[in-house]
């Protein structure tokens, strides 16, 4: 796996070389998740242009995509597949950690508004069409190369990343590798945001530890997405096929060599 990194976007990578069905390895340069493209420096460009995008599917929502647009690179197409709505308030938005701090607003801990999150992400109505129309697009065309991102590249899109991974036969072990390597990128954000914050009146150890829960991909939170899946919907492989309708034999002849 390969690990990008930009001045404001510290989690890229791209999903070739993990192991998956049948002995064999998902295609480099294909598949590419992360976080958002909204502040992009002119030493980035160059970086982004050497992907070969020819996609961007975006997961935040409408107030995310509007108030922190992606950078726009030439030639490449770009999708908003919003997986949930909140509404927030313009100026929580406008700025990187917004959504991830909205919870904040709602009388929720941190832990108790990520658990419910990756419950949701699979388990309402968006969130399920958000995924499908990822897959579609991931299945059109065999020169597809896709970067699919959220706010930070480790909620919607370690859902994301989880539910391909599972489709190309990528074992259990190294798909919970894949999702929590996104603590690498979110360790300095954390750090930057308690610095912050620091010596504001509102500032506790409560406080603190909302923003190290909401800011860290944790297991348990992933658990939680994968305990829906195989109660309510009869495992990955069924939902894949049923509820998202992937092929699961095109993917895997697409994207493995």
């Amino acid at each position: 796996m390969r690990v990008y990194e930009l001045s404001k976007q510290k989690n890229i990578r791209d999903l070739g070389g993990l192991k998956g069905a049948n002995g064999k390895t998902i295609k480099f340069g294909r598949l590419f998740r992360g976080g958002s493209l909204n502040k992009v420096s002119e030493e980035d460009v160059p970086i982004l242009e050497s992907l070969h995008l020819t996609d961007i599917v975006d997961f935040r929502s409408k107030d995310e995509f509007t108030y922190r647009p992606d950078y726009r690179l030439e030639g490449v197409k770009y999708h908003n597949f919003t997986t949930f709505e909140h509404e927030h308030k313009k100026e929580d938005i406008a700025h990187d950690d917004g959504n991830l701090l909205w919870f904040m607003n709602q009388g929720d801990t941190g832990f108790k508004h990520l658990v419910r999150t990756y419950k949701e992400l699979v388990d309402n109505e968006e969130g399920q069409q958000a995924f499908s129309n990822l897959f579609k697009i991931i299945m059109s065309d065999n020169k597809r190369v896709i970067y699919f991102h959220c706010s930070q590249g480790k909620d919607r899109v370690g859902v994301a990343a989880y539910l391909i991974e599972s489709a190309l036969g990528v074992d259990e072990d190294t798909k919970i590798e894949d999702y929590l390597l996104s603590n690498v990128a979110m360790e300095k954000r954390r750090d930057r945001l308690i610095e912050a914050v620091k010596d504001r009146p509102f500032y506790n150890e409560q406080y603190k530890q909302d923003l190290l829960e909401v800011f860290s991909a944790k297991i348990e939170y992933l658990e939680e997405t994968i305990k829906i899946i195989n109660s309510k919907y009869g495992g990955v492989i069924s939902y894949l096929e049923n509820i998202l309708k992937v092929d699961i034999t095109k993917l895997r002849e697409m994207y493995l060599e």
